[in-house]
């Protein structure tokens, strides 16, 4: 029997300290694999919920910071996997989103089976990403895409970053 994939719309936020030029990334349990990965803040959006609405409170919940401005999208992505044993076709928009580094944590979120699966959060630089060869970043071109971000800006129209 084919698999049946669930459609579904995700939003990212790339939260870049200003001053250290350090994106936020969350490292988190993936249950199905049980495989640690480092990605962005963010998820899927809530039925009839816009874009932005979905990666303000995607942001808040899964870091603590409350935010009312981002630029993008700037990347996108479509993948196809499976979570808690459901199949997912997910489109994903990744925002640039400019702060002041902060202390996040997961205590606003809802989600009680995403927060246990968050292991920690990290500020990474382009080069440390590069070095890091031990750990899985999502997307897998992260380091290369990220680079170009810090080095040329936010570029629009979004371009595709891949799996």
């Amino acid at each position: 029997m084919p698999t049946v994939y669930h459609p579904r719309q995700a939003v990212r936020g790339l939260l870049i300290d200003r001053a250290q030029r350090e994106v936020l990334l969350i490292q988190s349990l993936v249950p199905d694999t049980n495989t640690l990965i480092w990605l962005a803040p963010g998820g899927g959006l809530e039925p009839g919920e816009a874009p932005l609405d979905g990666l303000f409170r995607e942001i808040s919940e899964e870091t603590g910071l409350t935010i009312n401005a981002a630029t993008g999208p700037v990347w996108t992505r479509r993948m196809k996997f499976t979570l808690y044993g459901k199949a997912w076709d997910q489109s994903e928009a990744y925002y640039y989103v400019p702060v002041t580094k902060f202390e996040p944590n997961a205590r606003l979120n809802p989600a009680q089976n995403e927060r246990n699966s968050f292991r920690a959060f990290r500020w990474w630089s382009a080069e440390a990403i590069a070095a890091a060869t031990d750990e899985i970043f999502v997307p897998l071109t992260f380091a290369d895409h990220y680079s170009r971000l810090l080095n040329d800006g936010p570029r629009q129209p979004a371009y595709d970053v891949g799996r």
